[in-house]
């Protein structure tokens, strides 16, 4: 039978979390140091001997994998049962979470000397893990063969999970924050998709006047969307200011966003106290603003592209016809994708099993496996081969494809401070007192802090 351990919430990790991260022993050391003889002194044999015993004597090793996806548990169960018959001296033991604690998770099993062999993660964490000695460097294993792994996948999903020359991250498929409206309802109303913030804005005044909540933007739990919300209308500003491109923003290194951020701020209470927005949206939890778009109870619902499957069935079950759009642009500033990402995989430092991690890994990246994956969830895959027949995912492409991101690569570790951040921001719009001045000196404590405790 499948070994499966289920840990939706994996409460117990949290008490380990009283761990140091300094305290990571083996994990600082480099992958041919993880691998080296450990024990001179003790006599014991090391983890290469050990896999490489193992696989002259043809025994069965077990590979311990982890994935936030319990939703596509039937598809990860059929993609393992197919490897395993390929690779009969590897058995695969999953662990699945969710993905509100996988950070959590990774810092805990990081901390404890215990991860996993083979784990999802985001790759824009990729710097901050790397900062833990945590990941195990996958450049030489990319570029072997003519790069023939390496080129299996869209240039800008690799580059997120590469930090300074090495590769550490694997794209799985990409995820990005987008505008997902109710087409019909556009349509029926004679209104047009806005193409910049200010049509957006118009749009929004025309479907208020109406009785509809023109912008739909769940704030439960820790601010959720809105705090994406809030976030996105701070990069356009960020732009402006020339720090969104700068080498120091990008590496996690900027905290002086004061500025941008009070301009954010001020705009989101604006648009909420103007009706743009729920007064009650920091309260809304994601099934509760789904509902409220399905119902017709609003027009446009800030949604994650991942999230298509199940948007396609609740629109055909509601009668209703989608559309998908990226944020509006500001005039003079290109369309910017704030959250774009990549939900990838990574192999831990710590590993006893390199070479059947690699493999597993390389068989996760093949086409055949991605194409099949990305038609049956409907996601945008990481391997560039891969070619869909739903219009929306299409729609995705072309989204991605057309706008810009920033997305910060830390190179350190940032901890808590994306959470923190986003508890700021709920915060300051529970706060009717709390002025954009506010949230923007918060923001830029927030980032200082964290520089100085964490940045080398």
């Amino acid at each position: 039978m499948k070994k499966t351990v289920r840990s939706m919430v994996a409460a117990s990790l949290v008490g380990v979390m009283a761990v140091s991260l300094a305290g990571c022993g083996s994990n600082n050391q480099t992958p041919s140091e993880t691998t080296a003889k450990e024990t001179e002194v003790t006599g014991e044999k090391t983890s290469e001997t050990t896999a490489k015993e193992t696989e002259a004597t043809g025994e069965k090793i077990t590979l311990r994998f982890m994935h936030d996806w319990p939703e596509y548990e039937t598809q990860f169960n059929q993609i393992i049962e197919d490897f395993e018959q390929l690779n009969p001296d590897i058995e695969i033991e999953t662990t699945v979470i969710t993905w509100d604690v996988l950070t959590k998770t990774l810092q805990t099993a990081f901390a404890s000397g215990d991860a996993p062999d083979v784990t999802c993660c985001w790759l824009d964490r990729m710097g901050g893990f790397n900062a833990l000695g945590a990941a195990y460097d996958l450049t030489e294993a990319m570029e072997a063969d003519g790069a023939s792994w390496k080129n299996e996948f869209i240039p800008v999903s690799l580059d997120l999970g590469t930090v300074g020359e090495k590769i550490l991250g694997v794209p799985f498929r990409s995820t990005c924050t987008v505008l997902v409206y109710n087409k019909t309802m556009l349509e029926e109303n004679g209104w047009q998709e806005p193409k910049n913030q200010t049509e957006l804005v118009e749009l929004m005044e025309q479907v208020k006047a109406k009785g509809i909540i023109p912008l739909i933007a769940p704030g439960n739990p820790q601010g959720f969307q809105l705090a994406s919300l809030t976030r996105t209308l701070a990069e356009p500003e960020l732009y402006k200011s020339g720090k969104l491109t700068s080498e120091e923003y990008l590496s996690g290194h900027l905290s002086d966003v004061s500025a941008e951020y009070e301009i954010a701020g001020n705009k989101i209470k604006d648009w909420i106290a103007k009706g743009y927005i729920d007064k009650n949206a920091l309260a809304l939890t994601k099934e509760e603003a789904a509902t409220q778009f399905y119902t017709g109870k609003g027009l446009i619902y800030f949604a994650n592209n991942n999230e298509l499957a199940a948007l396609e069935e609740n629109a055909a079950e509601a009668g209703i016809e989608l559309g998908f759009m990226a944020f509006p642009p500001e005039e003079g500033v290109p369309t910017l994708l704030y959250n774009f990402g990549v939900d990838g995989w990574m192999v831990y430092s710590g590993t006893k099993y390199p070479e059947q991690s690699i493999r597993f890994l390389k068989y996760l990246s093949q086409l055949d496996v991605q194409q099949k994956f990305g038609q049956e969830t409907l996601s945008v895959m990481g391997n560039k081969g891969c070619v869909y027949e739903d219009e929306n995912q299409n729609k995705f492409v072309e989204i991605f494809s057309n706008a810009k991101s920033y997305r910060i690569k830390f190179d350190y570790s940032q901890g808590s401070l994306i959470t923190d951040e986003a508890l700021a921001i709920a915060d300051f719009i529970a706060d009717e007192n709390a002025t954009g001045a506010d949230l923007g000196k918060t923001i830029a404590d927030l980032k200082q802090k964290c520089i100085e405790e964490n940045a080398k």
